[in-house]
């Protein structure tokens, strides 16, 4: 036998191992549950964390739906942002011993096997595999979320470069091995195929939403129609560089921004989705691309009005402004620096 093939067959059967002991938690901790044996730690927040959100403002999140995470009493006369920094310091030291409790890790891993369900179900599909190889498959892809979560928090609360160029370090080898996984179960067509698909995601959120609008008039956008449009936005936006780029503005950055930045941004962004409009041309008709770009018109005036509201009130914000690029729809990023 081949060395790649003894290889691939390793991390394959690592693969269904790891979760096959993954799903057995899952099937062990709902059977405990349902006997009333496995309660959750009652001091410690459940974080129903998105895939790309920043760590304080996942954990402001799950503190205030849940109401178990207490923050240190202020003390009087104690500057307000001194405080902020205690209250995050506290949810954050919180929230990762979260990560560390499995009955904890095992739910999170729960929670992001719904989401991608809901986001990868048109891809699952298209593949030909058995139940049990797509179960491995969601497991990996959910194990693979909750620890970018996780080490996305350590890098935050890391309190030295150093530190944080470690937990930067721990997260790209993880997330490697559990992605070299992947790519052995699916074999190397179906792991392009996923890749590809996944860069299309920030912008099926966009295009779903102007489908949805168009469903009712005489110009609908056809499935063939919708993907296309979905391959021209993702196509623009890797190749398209801002010169000022504030598609990832968050309000705490505010105080550096400049009027003349905004400008400039918004004069580029326009170019963008100028250019988005003339790849779309070749599959949507006349109506399809005026209702569109109709839609990135608005999403522009909407961001230029809150970004300049950020300018002129930089602590109103802090948990992030527009993000550019009309991502509004599935989180799409803009581009690029020049």
């Amino acid at each position: 036998m081949k060395s790649s093939t003894i290889t691939l067959s390793v991390l394959l059967a690592g693969a269904l191992a790891y979760a096959g002991y993954l799903q057995s938690e899952l099937s062990r901790l709902k059977a405990a549950s349902e006997l009333g044996e496995a309660e959750p730690p009652q001091t410690v927040a459940k974080a129903d964390l998105g895939e790309e959100a920043e760590p304080d403002v996942a954990l402001s999140a799950a503190a205030g739906r849940t109401g178990t995470v207490e923050a240190p009493v202020e003390a009087e006369g104690a500057p307000p942002r001194e405080s902020r920094e205690a209250r995050r310091a506290e949810r954050l030291k919180q929230m990762l011993s979260a990560f560390e409790d499995p009955e904890m890790r095992v739910d999170m891993i729960e929670r992001q096997m719904n989401r991608v369900d809901a986001r990868y179900a048109d891809f699952f599909k298209s593949l030909d595999l058995s139940p049990d190889e797509l179960d491995t498959l969601r497991t990996l892809m959910a194990e693979e979320g909750v620890v970018g979560w996780e080490m996305r928090m350590r890098t935050f609360g890391a309190d030295s470069e150093e530190a944080r160029a470690e937990a930067e370090q721990a997260r790209e080898l993880q997330r490697e091995l559990i992605r070299d996984q992947i790519a052995a179960l699916l074999g190397e067509d179906n792991a392009a195929a996923l890749q590809d698909y996944s860069e299309t995601l920030p912008y099926r959120g966009e295009v779903e939403s102007l489908a949805s609008s168009l469903s009712f008039t005489d110009s609908p956008l056809s499935e063939g129609q919708s993907e296309a449009l979905v391959v021209a936005i993702r196509d623009v936006s890797k190749s398209y560089e801002y010169s000022v780029d504030l598609s990832e503005l968050r309000g705490r950055e505010a105080a550096n921004l400049k009027s003349s930045d905004i400008e400039t941004f918004f004069n580029e962004r326009a170019e963008r989705d100028e250019l988005v409009l003339q790849a779309a041309s070749e599959s949507l008709n006349d109506a399809q691309l005026a209702a569109y770009a109709e839609r990135q018109l608005a999403e522009r005036e909407r961001d230029r009005r809150q970004m300049e509201f950020m300018l002129q009130n930089p602590g109103s914000f802090d948990r992030g402004g527009p993000r550019g690029g009309g991502q509004r729809g599935g989180g799409q990023r803009g581009g690029g620096s020049r």
